[in-house]
């Protein structure tokens, strides 16, 4: 994908937009205790109260644990389903193609997330996927989804300090934003930093963090990172990543001081 170099602050919401989510509401059950009957009214079929002589079933932890293996396995099933579908949307070539892809792995993500709540990874391909479908529905609404964007990377990171592509996200959001919106180019970098240091294999985040670099004007540190995702691609073997990685060295060079590089290839 070919692209030319534009300044933050033209490119700032549409960037935003590809990490762009919906939270999840939780649903919360019945809190409130039900009546109880009195004497005249038992035989009538209303409910005993907790202190009747009538016992509760007994539980059994065996079932208990096969049935909580049986969930953990179902959400694991829709979280790869929801990370294929979301692959596919990145791969396809139109815009059809990719709304039917990215809510397609919405719909796994979601169910994920409601097999696994504690899961980071769950919440986080769901926060892709709702970006995603924001991105492609325009720039006003992108933009309207910032403060749950926010709210969901806050709950990723909380279940999990060290999620990489979550601590990238939120450092490549706040390189992008404006100040207004929440921007701030040096928590931006520490963030991207923090990201590529837990990815050994990190090729994306390499040249998110070189471009944040070159944003905040350390072109030494831009250049050297941006041959570290190179030689990374190539350790890799993986001939498109190599491709993106030489694209993205010469648009480097060619991009104007403190402008971000279009082209980055996530």
């Amino acid at each position: 994908m070919a692209a030319a170099a534009a300044c933050p602050g033209r490119r700032a919401l549409r960037r935003a937009g590809v990490a762009v989510s919906l939270v999840l509401l939780a649903l919360a059950g019945p809190g409130s205790a039900g009546a109880t009957c009195t004497d005249a009214a038992a035989d009538t079929g209303c409910a005993t109260s907790p202190s009747d002589t009538t016992a509760a079933p007994a539980t059994d932890p065996a079932a208990d644990g096969k049935r909580e293996l049986d969930l953990a396995a179902d959400g694991k099933r829709e979280l790869d389903l929801a990370r294929r579908h979301l692959d596919e949307g990145e791969r396809a070539t139109d815009d059809a193609s990719r709304r039917t892809s990215y809510e397609a792995a919405k719909r796994h993500a979601d169910r994920a997330v409601e097999l696994m709540p504690e899961s980071a990874d769950a919440r986080f391909v769901q926060f892709g996927a709702d970006g995603r479908i924001a991105q492609l529905r325009g720039i006003a609404v992108a933009a309207l989804q910032l403060v749950k964007l926010n709210n969901q990377l806050d709950e990723v990171l909380r279940l999990d300090p060290n999620h990489a592509n979550a601590l990238a996200a939120r450092g490549g959001m706040l390189m992008k934003l404006p100040r207004l919106f929440g921007g701030d180019t040096e928590k931006g970098v520490e963030y991207l930093e923090r990201a590529v240091a837990l990815d050994d294999t990190a090729i994306g985040k390499r040249l998110e963090l070189a471009e944040a670099y070159h944003i905040v004007g350390r072109e030494e540190d831009a250049k050297a990172t941006a041959q570290s995702a190179l030689a990374t691609a190539r350790k890799l073997d993986q001939p498109e990543r190599i491709a993106t990685c030489e694209r993205f060295i010469v648009e480097l060079e060619k991009t104007c001081d403190g402008c971000a590089v279009e082209t980055i290839g996530r």
